[in-house]
């Protein structure tokens, strides 16, 4: 068997599992990017209630999506474990 052997043929189930996960890294990152943004803002304006709305659906929203899929926020990537070259 080749090390090579995942850039030689791509798996049907790492394919599946790609188009699935592309969507919700994409919801992740603009979840985190609103975020940082509503945070930076709620520090310029404390007393803003609509914008401690804001901060607060949108960690909730973070939250969620780490539940649903808790490898958006793992420190080591998932996908290489599941998919990688074989030790």
């Amino acid at each position: 068997m080749s090390l090579h052997w995942f850039f030689d043929e791509i798996p049907d189930d790492y394919r599946t599992f790609r188009r699935r996960a592309e969507e919700l890294e994409q919801d992740y990152l603009d979840v985190r990017q609103r975020r940082r943004q509503a945070q930076t803002e709620l520090e310029q304006e404390p007393d803003n209630e609509v914008q401690q709305a804001r901060v607060r659906y949108l960690h909730r929203r973070q939250a969620d999506l780490e539940r649903q899929a808790p490898w958006l926020a793992a420190e080591v990537l998932h996908e290489v474990a599941l998919w990688g070259c074989p030790h």
